[in-house]
C-alpha cells in the first residue's frame, strides 16, 4: 500500500508533531475503511455462497427425485418384459407337451 507523504509546505506549516499526528490519523482512517470494505465484501460473499448452495441443494434433490422415478419406471418395464418372457416359455412348454 502506498505511503501518504505530506507536501513540504504543509509539513513546515504544521510542524513535526502535527504532521505525524495527521499521518497517523490518515493511516487509521484508511485502515478502518479497508476493514469495513473487507467485512462488507465478506458478508456479500457469504450471502452469495449461501444462495448458491441452496440452489445446488434444490437441484440435487430434484435430480434424486427424477432418478427415483426413472428407476421405478425402468423396474416396471423390466418386470413386465420378464413376465412376458416367462409366460411365453410356459405357453411354449404347454404347446409342446400337448403335441401341436
Amino acid at each position: 500500500m502506498a505511503t501518504v507523504r505530506l507536501p513540504g509546505l504543509l509539513r513546515d506549516r504544521l510542524g513535526h508533531e502535527a504532521s505525524t499526528a495527521l499521518l497517523d490519523l490518515v493511516d487509521s482512517a484508511r485502515a478502518e475503511v479497508r476493514d469495513e470494505v473487507m467485512v462488507a465484501a465478506g458478508d456479500r460473499f457469504e450471502r452469495r455462497l449461501t444462495e448458491a448452495i441452496a440452489d445446488l441443494r434444490v437441484d440435487v434433490i430434484r435430480e434424486i427425485h427424477e432418478g427415483r422415478v426413472d428407476i421405478i419406471k425402468w423396474s416396471f418395464v423390466f418386470w413386465v418384459t420378464e413376465l412376458a418372457a416367462v409366460a411365453g416359455l410356459v405357453v411354449a412348454v404347454i404347446w409342446r407337451t400337448i403335441g401341436h
